[in-house]
């Protein structure tokens, strides 16, 4: 078995290679809208797809666990059937996920994120582990913030904070990862005027917090030009991704963490 993913094994399976796994991937998604352009899974898929590829490429090093297919959506809600969780459950999850991993002597976590608002939550699931529980976890994205030279290599001419969700970015990956989840009528972002126009900058260094996307950001639920998307660019894209993910498991691999529980 080249490759170790949850989904495919039997216990039996899991336990002859134990032994050998040092990092837990879990793989964070949401269930929320993305405009006329690709389906609600969008994010579980883009991050499940892509740890089970760098699970490919890092062999018996990593084991990759099912995704967590809810996340934190609440500014999608104005939109049908998206569906959010409150900040203290998705946290509770990642941590008690994170720890049922380590319960078996893995010894370290790497949550695979593909939707932006989950990072709050993610940040405090990594300090909880660290705090309360002595465990070393990190968290990674999946998109665009890992590719050297950023995302106007493959789009030029993208505008700062006009891509991320439902663009041509996400589009591409979808096209690459699973295509079935694409419609082929894709439509342009309509983007709307509010405080939250410029999020980039609305608080420097930071997010812009709790908005409404449908009234603030976009009407159809879409950033970007999806239109402007190919499975070539996505593949691309997404190999990029992977080699920096392939390299950061073995930094996280070699890295010596002091113990520095703090509360019981």
């Amino acid at each position: 078995m080249d490759r170790l993913i949850l989904e495919d094994m039997i216990w039996p399976e899991v336990a002859e290679v134990l032994p050998e796994i040092k990092v837990a991937l879990i793989p964070v998604g949401s269930c929320e809208q993305h405009g006329p352009n690709t389906t609600f899974v969008t994010d579980t898929v883009r991050a499940y797809r892509i740890a089970k590829l760098l699970a490919g490429r890092c062999g018996h090093k990593v084991i990759c666990f099912p995704p967590i297919t809810y996340g934190i959506s609440s500014h999608h809600m104005d939109f049908p059937c998206s569906a959010t969780l409150r900040v203290s459950t998705l946290t509770a999850v990642l941590v008690d996920t994170a720890l049922s991993a380590v319960h078996y002597g893995i010894d370290k976590v790497l949550f695979v994120n593909a939707h932006g608002g989950n990072k709050p939550c993610l940040m405090s699931a990594v300090q909880i582990l660290k705090q309360e529980h002595d465990v070393t976890a990190f968290w990674t994205p999946v998109g665009s913030e890992l590719l050297e030279g950023g995302i106007q290599k493959y789009f030029p001419g993208i505008q700062p904070g006009n891509f991320g969700h439902a663009c041509e970015m996400e589009t591409a990956q979808c096209m690459y990862l699973r295509p079935d989840i694409v419609r082929e009528h894709r439509e342009k972002g309509i983007n709307q005027t509010s405080i939250f126009t410029d999020r980039t900058a609305f608080v420097p260094g930071g997010g812009p917090g709790v908005w409404n996307w449908k009234h603030d950001v976009t009407l159809n639920g879409a950033l970007g030009d999806a239109r402007k998307a190919t499975a070539e660019i996505g593949e691309a894209m997404t190999n990029e991704v992977l080699d920096y993910l392939e390299r950061l498991v073995d930094k996280i691999i070699d890295y010596k963490p002091t113990p520095e529980k703090l509360f019981k």
